[in-house]
């Protein structure tokens, strides 16, 4: 993340930009996405129906993707190729939110023994 400014009522305001990414079932893009984003993006998909009630993030630098479904089915992709799945079903989006603080801090390897740690399916993606 890199600090940037900005104005806002007369006053030089810091904020940190991202190099996140999220885009939505529905079809809306945020690119250098904030965690305010993604609290907006949760509440989004709670009034969505099933057919578009999911989200992505990604990291401009790096070729991870959590996907995220509105009954808190989560995926981590992941690997080389982005070849490599993980599966969790979470049980509120308090723990969707930890899960994206990870993403958020480029804790990758964290993020990844923390969904392996639960019940989880693997699938190698060809």
């Amino acid at each position: 993340m890199s600090l940037e400014y900005f104005i806002q009522d007369n006053f030089r305001t810091k904020f940190m930009k991202s190099n996140i990414w999220i885009e939505k079932g529905w079809g809306e893009v945020v690119d250098y996405a904030t965690f305010k984003d993604i609290d907006t993006a949760i509440e989004e998909i709670i009034n969505q129906d099933e057919e578009h009630g999911a989200f992505w993030i990604g990291n401009l630098e790096n070729e991870y993707v959590l996907e995220v479904h509105k009954n808190l089915d989560l995926f981590f992709v992941y690997g080389e190729n982005q070849n490599e799945q993980l599966q969790i079903n979470l049980n509120n989006w308090e723990d969707v939110k930890k899960i994206f603080e990870f993403y958020f801090e480029n804790e990758f390897e964290k993020l990844k023994n923390e969904l392996e740690m639960r019940q989880h399916t693997y699938k190698k993606i060809s």
